[in-house]
């Protein structure tokens, strides 16, 4: 008898469980995912299900992983392009500090292919919400010749793994990881200079 109501307990432990796992894999999300092992090394995870509504915390990267500058939004020196890139370029700084989540897409937070995706959505533009499937879309152009709403690809800890919105100046904005919200860096900055992956124009 008492071996009846274990077996009983078993086979229920055990639906509950496919319940649980058939509900997470409806409620997932494909976005780019890394995972800090330590200070110096990233693991790369090319896709991966990330519940809906979970908020993620990222821990902040060190610093040689953070060369972010303290830049003045108000003080931004933007040269524009055609009036659709130029547009893309100030909507994107309503987004400015949001939050970093890992597998969001806006419009309270972002991951970096979340961000540039949103963005461009608002523009009639349909981008994946996925680095490197964005990096397959547009015209390659050359770091000389960029132009403001250029999205800017980068080898951070995979092959084309982050992806911001060039602003003009040699900047860029961004859903940032390291500094956990939605930023502005420089393409000068070390950092980004060794992992630059190239760049893309979607809107002529």
């Amino acid at each position: 008898m008492q071996l009846s109501k274990q077996i009983k307990l078993i086979l229920c432990m055990l639906v509950l469980f496919l319940m649980a796992l058939i509900i997470f894999k409806t409620n997932s999300v494909k976005a780019d995912a890394g995972i800090k092992i330590n200070e110096t090394k990233i693991a790369s995870i090319k896709t991966a299900n990330v519940k809906i509504n979970k908020v993620i915390v990222v821990n902040r990267e060190s610093t040689s992983f953070n060369t972010e500058n303290n830049i003045d939004k108000n003080n931004i020196s933007v040269s524009r392009g055609g009036s659709g890139r130029g547009d893309i370029v100030s909507y994107s700084y309503k987004f400015l500090g949001r939050p970093y989540v890992w597998g969001a897409a806006g419009p309270s937070s972002f991951d970096c292919s979340g961000f540039t995706a949103y963005v461009y959505s608002a523009y009639g533009v349909a981008l994946d919400h996925y680095t490197g499937s964005q990096y397959e879309v547009g015209q390659a152009v050359s770091k000389e010749n960029l132009v403001p709403g250029d999205l800017v690809f980068f080898n951070t800890y995979s092959s084309v793994s982050h992806v911001g919105i060039y602003i003009g100046s040699g900047q860029f904005i961004h859903a940032s990881s390291g500094s956990g919200k939605v930023t502005i860096s420089n393409l000068s900055g070390s950092y980004y200079v060794e992992r630059y992956a190239g760049a893309k124009r979607v809107l002529k």
